[in-house]
């Protein structure tokens, strides 16, 4: 399955990665970045039907929703590719 991360998400990521490495010895940034990005692979399964997201907004987009550590990824799969549209720390989801 082909996984494409859109911009915005993409944004996000980086500024996760950015304060790892602020907080952390260097290279930690990127060591978490690729953690992310590998959970987000992992989601991408043949076969596998994903409910919408339970948050009124999220749903309102048709977005199904996973997770990794405290962040909330908002996708969709269509056409045998996933599609990350937003990353959302779960706290601004109540």
């Amino acid at each position: 399955m082909v996984v494409k991360i859109k911009p915005k998400a993409l944004k996000v990521i980086d500024a996760i990665a950015d304060f790892v490495e602020s907080k952390n010895t260097k290279g930690s940034g990127a060591r978490y970045a690729l953690k992310f990005k590998s959970a987000i692979k992992k989601i991408g399964v043949r076969n596998i039907q994903y409910p919408q997201c339970n948050h009124p907004v999220l749903a309102a987009f048709k977005y199904s929703c996973s997770h990794f550590n405290d962040w909330v990824i908002a996708f969709r799969i269509k056409d045998d590719q996933l599609v990350v549209y937003e990353i959302i720390h779960g706290s601004l989801l109540f």
